[in-house]
């Protein structure tokens, strides 16, 4: 494998190494929530991945602290790396894992002790509670093991070894897919079965993981270290664009699930989670393409190498964008055949509201490509108020709202459409912050 900063390697060469990579990666991670959804529609029915996309934003938000605690941590750690800086490189490795461990372990004992009300306001109306339940339970529990896996990944990408970080996600994806099979078919274990298929995921990528420590190269020790706020507080700047990106999808999920079960019943929930399943995928590509351009970002910017890194940013911004095209020719052409897999029971009315919806909520990917890699490139210089900003108007402060005026005066399109208004106010001042941050590294 090149590593960065060999000579026979060029900016081009590891963009293409990396982002690809992360970006398989990603898909990897992604798979056993696609998984998850595509095997209790066909083994459960319209009524389960209603109860299923009830929970689902739980896991955006635990990933999301995960991605948080990894991308903060980890891009400080590789421009320590670019500044030859070793030993302080390795202190932020340990104080990472170190706060994982302490907020993981809170969440948990919150998220299991307030499971009736957290359940009931992301939806769970008592059609579906019980269902939701049964998943909900077993996920949170697991919750600390999905969050350090996703901070190992990011370490193991910015000290050089994204090979075996996109392997180990693929092996935990692959894992999932397998018992979700077994557990739902053969074993008929319901939700249930499915929540066991999807904790197995982080367990098995995280053994795939260790082996990067059996590599004479690497620069992950484990150390003893005292805890600190001032630390926890620059790795949480960095980091929570990454999980605004997370938490953001969490927030939309909710959002769309009240709206919609108001404006068409559980029907239009079981709909809406065929969309948000195949947007799961979709934005997971995007975070790969982020997350796999900013270890060599933050390495060429500890090396003050503005050169390489606009060539960089060039290439991200023209695959962001080729990216985003594609996708909405996808959803555009295509959406009948994507609806299909989850509509076992033919339901036609199910069936005619996602026709509807799919076309019109992937119009919003032509501008996420952009939106996604401004957010990583920020992040990735160390301007996390910036990145955050941005993060923070595309999955808040901007989509509660348009969602509420778009509602109300288009009711169902109007909900669909949202998200496209959504990414192009976002879009207008990631352009504007871009143009400011290139002009400083001249």
């Amino acid at each position: 494998m090149e590593k960065i900063g060999k000579q026979s390697s060029s900016a081009r060469q590891l963009f293409i190494q990396y982002t690809s990579l992360a970006m398989l990666s990603m898909l990897g991670q992604s798979l056993f929530i696609f998984a998850d959804t595509y095997f209790v529609a066909n083994g459960v029915g319209a009524k389960g991945i209603a109860a299923l996309n009830i929970v689902l934003p739980m896991i955006n938000v635990f990933n999301g602290l995960g991605w948080l605690l990894g991308i903060g941590g980890a891009t400080l750690f590789g421009i320590a790396l670019g500044k030859k800086r070793v030993e302080e490189a390795n202190q932020l490795f340990n104080l990472t894992l170190s706060f994982t461990l302490i907020i993981s372990v809170i969440f948990t004992l919150l998220t299991s002790i307030f499971a009736q009300p957290i359940l009931t306001l992301l939806g769970a109306n008592p059609e579906v509670y019980a269902m939701s339940a049964s998943y909900y339970r077993i996920l949170m529990i697991f919750a600390p093991l999905f969050m350090f896996n996703v901070v190992t990944i990011s370490f193991l990408r910015n000290d050089h070894n994204p090979r075996l970080a996109m392997l180990a996600l693929l092996a935990g994806g692959l894992t999932n897919i397998v018992l979700d099979y077994l557990f739902i078919f053969p074993l008929q274990m319901g939700l249930t079965g499915a929540a066991i298929a999807t904790a197995s995921s982080p367990i098995v990528s995280l053994l795939a993981a260790s082996l990067h420590w059996r590599q004479k190269d690497h620069h992950l020790q484990f150390k003893k270290v005292r805890l600190q706020l001032e630390p926890l507080k620059t790795i949480a700047s960095l980091g929570f664009s990454s999980f605004f990106n997370e938490f953001s999808s969490a927030v939309v999920m909710f959002l769309f699930n009240i709206m919609i079960l108001q404006v068409v019943g559980t029907i239009g929930v079981s709909a809406y989670a065929i969309i948000a399943n195949l947007n799961i995928i979709v934005i997971a590509l995007f975070t790969g393409l982020g997350q796999g351009f900013q270890p060599l970002i933050s390495y060429y910017y500890g090396q003050k190498d503005g050169g390489k890194i606009k060539q960089l940013l060039k290439m991200a911004l023209i695959t962001g964008g080729a990216l985003s095209l594609i996708v909405v020719l996808i959803g555009v052409f295509l959406p009948d055949p994507l609806i299909t897999l989850f509509n076992s029971e033919q339901n036609n009315q199910l069936a005619s509201i996602a026709s509807q919806g799919l076309p019109l909520y992937f119009s919003s990917y032509l501008l996420t490509g952009i939106n996604f890699v401004v957010i990583y490139f920020l992040a990735a210089i160390g301007q996390g108020k910036a990145s955050l900003r941005l993060s923070a108007l595309r999955g808040i402060v901007f989509i509660i709202p348009i969602l509420l005026l778009m509602a109300y005066w288009f009711e169902l399109v109007g909900i669909w459409l949202t998200l496209l208004l959504v990414e192009a106010l976002t879009c207008v001042l990631a352009i504007y912050l871009l143009k400011k941050s290139v002009e400083r590294l001249n």
